[in-house]
Formats: structure tokens, sequence, C-alpha cells
């Protein structure tokens, strides 16, 4: 049981972002590797240090100073966390090609995803696609939101190139060459995802492999790759292509920017006005996660869509997908579903009150319920372009098959939860623990330390605000007050230590 005894101060917490547009004089460097420390980070907020180098070596006539070259088959990827973040960003890079360039495709730099369905984990992507130059996004539906931009002639091989790519949940992408604007695609998507490594060239660059085989063979130069915490605009972006700091200002996310609230609101599912997730009503509420006894696609165990990764999907990816930006030049065996697959997910229902079913992931269509020997009855319809949807059932299940029909066959479903949520207390003869949320105390205990390093590392500025829930009477060390006033959004992560030391 956690009471909060500082309920004001979490409520402030909640609404701070609205009221201030909180600026920095300029968008934070998270990444940097200029090559004159090798293959070492200049700046790193993560891991400074390779995770694979093989075949990557430093050279002395780089864009600025010494750079990194390559070989067909050399591999390179650095750790994710703390060094690059999902929901925005920008990164850059100078790029020689060394040997002429064909009709042939082949990837320059790859970010892969922590966890996913996909076989190659390709978060995003930049490419020669065999007459100019290619780059997108993977959002939480499988969909990339990807650019292109045709060069009236090849790059030549002893010539630096510098390649900037932008991304934003509010704006979509974008893509500059020699410091210029040549591409964009204005969308609004999920971007909000686990990821893992990120390096240049290669075949794979995901938690299970890296590295460069077959037709992926492909080397070239390097130069001052630096990733930034933010979409920078086409000013910033020229700059660096000069060698210069990127100086524009660029606000905090906060609810008080339109895009970033509307954002927000859909990431989390409090988009439709008429339809809000249920707030608890009573006093005390008891909350029962109901595990599915089967799931099935056809004939085919999907546990996907409910084994607790949001990165994992039902249904999988298929090859030559008609989802958007995903039909490839590179025909890879992307495909771990039947051709038939993705139009009905069936989940057994064990024989105990279901009240609540939560679905995340941009799926739509129907769901129905079908007791054992009995009739199949529609229980809800979920709509279109929604990322987080929760279904409040005036009469539970109980037992039987659920099933969601897809509308559109390989839109995937990220989670799908069912739940028993009732008024009541907890039981009366189990032990119990009484905790209180603190925000005034410093999350500063050493066994938080492994939480703490993965917050600043899976979530950006204004995502990290964190409260540690304490027993009565435990060592308190107070944080300061400016982290309790910092801007940022409506999140934050509570931490319970298991011990106070």
């Amino acid at each position: 049981m956690i009471k909060s005894l500082l309920m004001a101060t979490a409520c402030g917490l909640v609404v701070a972002g609205p009221a201030q547009a909180t600026t920095l004089p300029e968008p934070t460097l998270v990444f940097h590797v200029s090559g004159e420390r090798g293959l070492a980070a200049d700046t790193a907020q993560g891991d400074p240090i390779p995770n694979f180098l093989d075949k990557v070596r430093p050279i002395p006539d780089g864009a600025l100073g010494q750079g990194l070259h390559a070989d067909d088959d050399g591999v390179v990827s650095w750790n994710a966390p703390g060094n690059i973040q999902a929901q925005r960003g920008t990164l850059s890079f100078f790029w020689r090609s060394g040997y002429p360039v064909g009709v042939a495709p082949f990837v320059i730099f790859r970010v892969g995803f922590a966890d996913h369905t996909s076989w190659d984990m390709a978060f995003l992507r930049i490419d020669w696609n065999g007459h100019g130059f290619d780059a997108f996004v993977t959002d939480n539906g499988l969909a990339r939101t990807r650019v292109s931009f045709k060069l009236d002639k090849p790059p030549k091989a002893d010539v630096w190139t510098h390649i900037a790519f932008s991304w934003d949940e509010t704006r979509g992408v974008q893509l500059f060459i020699d410091g210029k604007p040549v591409a964009r695609k204005e969308t609004r998507a999920v971007y909000d995802t686990g990821l893992d490594q990120f390096g240049i060239a290669a075949r794979v660059v995901a938690p299970h492999q890296v590295q460069s085989r077959y037709n992926f063979l492909r080397g070239g130069d390097l130069d001052e790759l630096k990733i930034h915490d933010r979409a920078l605009d086409a000013e910033a972006v020229a700059a660096l292509s000069r060698h210069a700091p990127a100086l524009t200002p660029a606000p905090i996310a906060s609810l008080a920017d339109p895009a970033t609230r509307s954002a927000w609101r859909l990431r989390y599912g409090w988009n439709r006005p008429d339809d809000l997730p249920p707030y608890l009503p009573a006093p005390s509420t008891t909350v029962r996660k109901v595990e599915v006894t089967d799931a099935k696609d056809l004939k085919q165990w999907m546990w996907r869509a409910n084994d607790g990764i949001s990165e994992t999907t039902w249904p999988g990816v298929y090859n030559r997908s008609r989802l958007e930006g995903r039909n490839d030049y590179f025909p890879l065996p992307d495909w771990n579903v039947y051709v038939e697959g993705g139009k009905a997910l069936r989940l057994s229902l064990p024989d105990e009150p279901v009240n609540r079913i939560e679905i995340q992931g941009p799926a739509y269509g129907d769901l129905t319920w079908t007791p054992g020997g009995g009739a199949t009855t529609r229980v809800a319809t979920r709509p279109k372009d929604q990322a987080r949807t929760v279904l409040a059932l005036d009469r539970p299940l109980q037992g039987g098959t659920l099933t969601f029909t897809n509308t559109a066959q390989e839109t995937p479903i990220q989670e799908l939860w069912v739940y028993n949520v009732s008024a009541g207390e907890e039981p009366k003869d189990a032990f119990r623990m009484s905790y209180t949320v603190r925000a005034e105390a410093a999350p500063d205990y050493l066994n938080l330390k492994d939480l703490n390093a993965y917050i600043a590392g899976r979530f950006p500025a204004g995502e990290r605000a964190t409260v540690v829930a304490l027993p009565e009477g435990a060592p308190v060390r107070k944080r300061p007050v400016a982290d309790l006033e910092a801007a940022g959004l409506p999140v934050v992560h509570v931490l319970i230590p298991s011990g106070f030391g």
C-alpha cells in the first residue's frame, strides 16, 4: 500500500508543464565522436566506448582533423541508452564513400531497437539508395516515416558530404545534405521506444548481433558524428556542416506547446475528450492483472501482444509490407507471420472475471467474446489512429475467448492487457508494508543506482522526474529545490528502494 501525504507537491509536478516554456541556450549535444580520441566518444551521456569494434580505425585526413575508416566488412556500434533518444533528436556526420558509389543501395548508418518484432530491429537507418540518400525512423506501429533525396550526380569518392537527419513525434522527419534541407515528411507519430545500439554501415545492429555480411558489405569514412537531443532547424544544421556548434535556441518539451500537448495525450490515451481513461473513485481499489492462458493467430502461437514488451507486436513484420515506408529495396527475410496472419488474434481467458481491457498500438477493429459453448457477442470497436485505449466493461467477461479482428491486416497491437478492477481492501491476513511518496527525498539510495541510470538513458529531458516511496522512519536526504521546479512533461517515476543505505 502506498499513501501519498504530499499530494499537493505531486500535483504540482503534473501541472507545471503548461505554465512555462523554458528554453536552453542551445540544444544538448548528447554524443560526439570526433576521431581525435580514436573510436571513443569526446562527449557521451551514456557509454563512450564502442560496444562492438572490428576493422574500423582512425585516419588522419578526416573532414576536421582525424576521422574514421571502416573496411567493407568492418563494424562499430555504441550503446544507445543516454546517447540517443527515440522520441526526438538529430543525427549528423560527415561521410566519404572511399570508392565510387553505383546503383546498388547500401546502409550508411543504423540505430537498433532494444527489442522488436522485426528481424533487423532497425529503428533508424540512413542509406545510399542507388540514386541519392534515404532515411527513416520506425514508429510504434511498425510503419516507417521515410524520406528520399535524388542527386543529379553521385558524390565523388574523395569528397566529404555532411548528412543530418532529424525526427520528432510532433512534426515528423527532415533530411539535410551539406547543411541544406532536401526532404521532409510532416506527420504525428509515436516514436517512444527503447533503443539498444547505433553504428555505421552493417547488416544488423541489434541486441542479438552486430555484423556485416552478404550484400551489406560496404565501408567508407566517417567524421564528426554528433547526436543532439532535439530536432534541429535548418540554421543549426547549417552551422554543423561548417564545423560550428548548433546554437539555435530550442524549447524543452512542455505542455505549453500545443503540438507537444497533442502528442502527449495521444501517447497515453488522453486524446479523446469523450472517452478518457477511467479514474478510480473508491477510497481503496484492488487491481488484478488477469493472465490469458493461450494466444493464437490461426494456428500460430502469438504471445507478443501480451508479453510485457511494448516493442514486440502482433502481428509481426511482413516482407514487402503494405505498411507505410516498409516496402524496402533490401528484400530481407523479415516476415514471421502467415500470409493470412494479422487478421484476428484469439486470447483464451481463465475462469475469472475481466472488466477492463487496455490496448496499446495502432490496430483498429472489433473486440468480440465467445463464452465456452455460447454465442459470440461484440464487446467494442476500437477506433483508428489511436495509441492507447482503455475499455471499462459494464458486465465482466469470464472464461471463453476474446478475439480482436483487425480492420487493416498488418496494423499491430503492441500490448493487450486484461484486468479485474474493483473497490476493495487489501487482504487482512497478509503481511503489509506502508510507504509514503516523498517528493522532497533525494533518489540517491545505492540500490536505486541502476534504476536512475535506466531512466536517464531511456527517457529524454523533461520525462525524467522521480519521487521516492519510503516507509515511516527511513533515512532521507533532501533533494535540491531546483529539482522539484524543473520544467517538463507530466510523468513521474516512483522509485521504491529495497534498503536505505
